[in-house]
């Protein structure tokens, strides 16, 4: 597993424009910076906490990225991933529900890889994806549901 420290550092070194903060509980931090997909720039958070006994939080399974602006926007009526493709859904604003970057059951993501050479590239990825399902409604940023026949829309697209 990489420590705190060390995905600090590498963060620092690969993505320089991401800050860093102290995240919620004990041995957690934020990122916070600024991606480009196809078009737009968009402002994120990346939270990551090292596992712990007796905490369950999500960041603390795998990093939680959100996009904080511009605002994610829902489509009811899109073709394929309504009302938003491959995100974790989390009310009470599904706008700021975490991305679904890789497949969690297929373990593609681990405590022992640098976030700064797996989620950061994954979130611009998804972003990419995210402005051609704005224009067209259609999904191409890859991904399965989960076998247990969760649609999208219900509990998670991943």
């Amino acid at each position: 597993m990489k420590s705190l420290l060390a995905q600090v550092n590498a963060m620092q070194r690969d993505w320089p424009q991401f800050h860093v903060t102290l995240g919620i509980g004990p041995k957690s931090v934020i990122w916070f910076g600024d991606l480009k997909g196809l078009e737009r720039q968009f402002h994120v958070s990346i939270e990551y906490g090292l596992p712990q006994d007796g905490r369950n939080d999500q960041c603390r399974l795998m990093p939680v990225v959100r996009v904080l602006r511009p605002s994610l926007v829902p489509n009811w009526e899109a073709e394929e991933e309504s009302p938003l493709p491959h995100v974790f859904f989390e009310p009470p604003d599904i706008r700021l529900s975490p991305l679904c970057l890789f497949d969690p059951k297929a373990r593609e993501w681990d405590p022992t890889m640098f976030i700064s050479r797996t989620i950061v590239g994954w979130t611009v990825r998804w972003l990419a994806a995210y402005e051609f399902w704005e224009m067209t409604g259609r999904w191409i940023g890859g991904g399965r549901h989960d076998e247990d026949g969760t649609e999208k829309g219900e509990n998670h697209a991943a």
